[in-house]
């Protein structure tokens, strides 16, 4: 809505009219507006004015990602600036200004939470409400450009038991490394795994428990108990009555129908994967890493992450 924007009423007297201006509308009519938006109109909404930011907190907490539902794409990096694109599950795009996106790499997605790494630090952030949350950056952290960093968060990072793990590969070895943090440590905690060399695809959390799959049928585990890294073997189950993780990957048929909906050409693109929640198994959307991030003449290719649509306000104030 544009605050110049004025709306005619009649009076009883029908050559009677009078005018009003959006930003005049009935302080007590606004929250009730904001209560039947979705979340891209919400933040149009949010935009006019600060009564119009104030009346619509109410609706901008209650917004979720619902279960079953296909996660939101964001496309960012392109022609090196903060424009991003947003794809909805029903394939409809809307062009966004996130400042925080020029520049940055996505190593992990839930929840709505983007856990961002950019111009050496690493953060959490919402993409809808821009709520930030600053992590402490590794020391030695290997460099971005491989384009090889997988993450996962075991809750949201306003939980008081967020546990954040990333996996990496060392510069032209086979060797992996874990960076380990809990919410409220200063420093992260370093393991290796040597002589893995495949990719690593999917990752989710589970149970206390990280796991890292590759595109064979192995997995790396990490456990927050035993502060222990070990390997695995994938075995599919056929029947939810047998003991196993409530996890499952998202087929090639259910990708190419997401890409398909959402009308997505990702040949170049490099895509943070995110874990869907579901009924009986969470769904692993897979992450898609491209080994050069830039393209032709120098310019930065485009990158992608899958995430949920959700608005996460916190207090400024809240640290890590």
């Amino acid at each position: 809505p544009d605050e110049n924007v004025v709306i005619s009423t009649r009076s009883s007297t029908r050559d009677q009219v009078t005018t009003r201006e959006w930003n005049d509308l009935p302080s007590e009519l606004l929250p009730s507006i904001a209560d039947r938006l979705g979340i891209i109109e919400l933040l149009r909404f949010r935009g006019v004015c600060k009564d119009w930011n104030f009346a619509s907190s109410t609706a901008s907490a209650e917004i979720e990602a619902l279960p079953n539902r296909d996660p939101w794409f964001l496309l960012y990096g392109e022609n090196n600036n903060s424009q991003c694109t947003v794809v909805t599950e029903s394939g409809k795009q809307y062009i966004i200004t996130i400042p925080e996106m020029d520049g940055a790499t996505c190593l992990a997605s839930s929840q709505g939470w983007l856990l961002l790494y950019r111009e050496g630090l690493i953060f959490f952030f919402c993409p809808f409400s821009r709520a930030r949350i600053d992590l402490p950056v590794p020391t030695k952290f290997p460099p971005m450009g491989i384009s090889d960093h997988v993450a996962v968060f075991s809750t949201a990072p306003t939980s008081q038991d967020c546990v954040v793990c990333i996996i990496c590969r060392t510069n032209k070895t086979d060797d992996l490394e874990l960076y380990v943090i809990h919410r409220g440590a200063t420093s992260w905690a370093k393991h290796k795994l040597n002589s893995f060399p495949n990719k690593i695809e999917c990752a989710a959390y589970h149970n206390g428990v990280f796991y890292y799959f590759d595109n064979t049928d192995l997995m790396v585990c990490f456990s927050i108990k035993d502060r222990s890294i070990s390997l695995g073997k994938v075995r599919y189950v056929k029947s939810s009555n047998e003991r196993c993780i409530p996890l499952r990957f998202i087929s090639n048929v259910e990708k190419e129908d997401m890409k398909k909906r959402l009308d997505l050409e990702l040949g170049d693109v490099s895509t943070c994967g995110t874990t869907v929640s579901c009924l009986n198994a969470d769904k692993m959307v897979p992450y898609e890493n491209r080994a050069n991030a830039k393209g032709a003449g120098g310019t930065r290719r485009s990158k992608g992450v899958w995430f949920q649509p959700r608005f996460h306000q916190i207090d400024k104030m809240l640290s890590w």
